[in-house]
Formats: C-alpha cells, structure tokens, sequence
C-alpha cells in the first residue's frame, strides 16, 4: 500500500545525500529566504509583461499531453538526466536514468517518490511544491499571493514567480524559448541558496500517455 502519511524531519534524513539532491527540483525546501526579492531586484526584472504571461498560460492550457527528455543540474555539482512526462492537468512523472533508483509521480493531491531500491513509496503534499504551478486544471501564473515578474532576454522568455509566505513559500523561474513559444526549462533556489535547473529537450505533445503511468508502485512488502 502507499503511504500517504507526510514524513517526518527524521525522515526526510533518511533518503541518502545522492537521492535528496535528485529531487530537489521538484520537492524544495519551504521557507526560502527574503533576500530572493533582493536578489530580483539586482537582476533587473521589470513587472510581469501581461503578453509574455499570457502566452505562458496558453501554452500550458493547450497542452493536454507532453514528453521530454530532461537534465537536471544543481549548483551542488549533483546532476542527473531522464523522461519527464506530463497529461494535465495534475498528473506528471520523473522518470530518472540508472544509477538513480527514484521515480517521482503527482496525482491532484500527492507528489509520491517511488523508490525501486528501497520497495517504499513516500508521498507529500503537491501543493508544497513548485510543480503546483505547472499542474494545475487552468494554469494561472498571477495569483493575488505570488509576485510574478519577467524578463526577455535573446530570445528567452523568464517568468519568474516569487510566494513570500505560507506553506507554498518559494521560488520558480520558468524559461520558454520565444520562438516557437515553448517552455525549455525550470529552475529552484532553495533556502542553502542551492539552484537546480530542469533543462528541456525532444519535446513531444500529443502522445498517448495512459493514466496507469502515473500510479506508483504498490510493494506488497510496504507497511501502511
């Protein structure tokens, strides 16, 4: 059975030094520090450009199923690649490349870590993570409690979305090529200052990608 109980502080530790830097870019710490708006600042990004927001959302809400290959890279020197799968809205899976024994699965509720090596499934709320942005039923990319800003830069089209409080606090850049309008990358900064990049390539939408992909593994050995 799967466990949906969220883990404790002790458990969170349990997961190996490898394994926690793998899903850092889909499972970010909370709490992420204030200077980030400091840090937008020096940046230079101007107000969110309503044209650029709105073809981000449009893009996502066109979507109904999409693939991609994608590398991860932390400034920590962890990097990882494999398949990301996506059929909105809520579903999305992570498939990782040997030697990394994780795959991570959301559902409308849960973000579950399915971990091969170990036979258990761990889950967390979805909402306390950065994949709530591109997950939802109607992606929306301005919300009353999230300060949004963009830039566009050689072609780059950055949204990046700032939530000062609450559970969700973080912070996620989106980057889409302007021509043609797709989304080739994310990127988090945790609370460490750590920034993981989610890199994009071989994008294919349309595929037939049943609902069984997006089911974690139920190890019959695992405890409830």
């Amino acid at each position: 059975m799967i466990n949906k109980t969220i883990p404790t502080a002790d458990q969170h530790q349990s997961f190996s030094y490898p394994w926690r830097c793998m899903i850092r870019a889909v499972l970010a710490p909370l709490g992420y520090i204030m200077a980030i708006v400091l840090l937008a600042q020096v940046l230079g990004m101007r107000p969110a450009a309503a044209d650029d927001i709105a073809k981000a959302e449009n893009w996502f809400n066109n979507i109904s199923t999409y693939q991609a290959d994608f590398t991860q890279v932390s400034s920590d020197g962890s990097h990882a690649k494999g398949k990301f799968s996506l059929r909105r809205p809520y579903r999305s899976r992570f498939d990782f490349d040997d030697p990394v024994p994780i795959t991570l699965i959301t559902t409308k509720v849960w973000l579950h870590v399915d971990d091969a090596e170990r036979r258990e499934v761990q889950s967390y709320p979805v909402s306390e993570t950065p994949l709530r942005v591109i997950l939802a039923e109607k992606i929306n990319l301005r919300l009353p409690d999230v300060k949004t800003t963009t830039s566009n830069k050689d072609g780059v089209v950055t949204i990046t979305m700032l939530q000062e409080d609450g559970e969700a606090a973080g912070r996620i850049s989106l980057e889409f090529d302007e021509k043609p309008f797709q989304l080739r990358r994310w990127v988090v900064t945790d609370a460490n200052g750590i920034t993981t990049s989610v890199f994009l390539t071989n994008p294919i939408k349309g595929l037939d990608l049943p609902a069984k992909m997006f089911v974690p593994t139920n190890y019959p050995d695992q405890q409830n």
